[in-house]
């Protein structure tokens, strides 16, 4: 048989439970509920940076070496035109189906130099523009120069020629171990992404660069600096 608790012992059973209710009220104090909010904060932003990161393709280069898949894009018209390296126009390099070439044999010319790679998802939405800028300004002075680099493309030059071939590109891809992309994303202090391309005046001066590809800007960016460039206006 259980014994009925009597007045005393009633009362201080209640006095207990009063005491441990305060005591959990008196926890939580507006410091530490401030502090305990601002810690799931930045364990939220945390998580959301690493998603955003990790949406990124990496790329194995030695400069360019990661590209998004977002429709982003500068283009930026340096305070004065940036000149190309001492030599550059001079460097030979190897096209994809083996020919030898200089920047310097197209001297009289307005050249758009772009770094690709086959997987880019990006560089795969830019090459029918880039396709219908080379036939469009070609009879007016402009040549395009695709730069497919040995490293992004693992040395793989073949499959970059059945890619091209399926493109039905017009423009020559230079097979590039960074001779040509390194100097030229260190000129203009560009990031390491792709795609990137540049605008360049006959006189061997980047007086346009353009950092991703937006189906809507890029074009129409492209195209004025192409514009400017060929009336020589810098």
């Amino acid at each position: 048989m259980s014994k009925m608790a009597g007045p005393e012992e009633s009362s201080k059973k209640t006095n207990e439970v009063a005491a441990t209710e305060a005591e959990k009220s008196s926890f939580w104090t507006p410091g530490r509920v401030a502090i305990t909010l601002a810690f799931a904060v930045l364990v939220v932003g945390y998580a959301i940076s690493r998603w955003s990161s990790d949406s990124d393709v990496a790329v194995t280069s030695p400069t360019v070496n990661r590209t998004s898949n977002k429709p982003a894009m500068t283009a930026a018209a340096p305070a004065a035109p940036v000149p190309l390296p001492q030599g550059l126009r001079e460097t030979a390099v190897k096209t994809i189906d083996g020919e030898s070439l200089k920047l310097a044999d197209y001297a009289d010319k307005v050249l758009v130099l772009n770094i690709w790679a086959t997987w880019c998802g990006p560089c795969r939405k830019e090459m029918p523009e880039l396709i219908k800028i080379s036939n469009e300004y070609k009879s007016r002075g402009l040549v395009v120069l695709g730069l497919a680099t040995t490293y992004n493309e693992h040395d793989d030059s073949q499959h970059v020629k059945d890619y091209v071939k399926t493109q039905n590109v017009p423009y020559k891809i230079i097979w590039d171990d960074g001779t040509l992309t390194i100097p030229l994303v260190d000129a203009v202090r560009g990031p390491s992404s792709i795609p990137q391309s540049f605008v360049i005046s006959r006189d061997g001066r980047i007086v346009r660069h353009f950092t991703g590809y937006n189906e809507v800007a890029t074009p129409a960016y492209m195209r004025q600096a192409i514009e400017d460039a060929l009336n020589n206006k810098g």
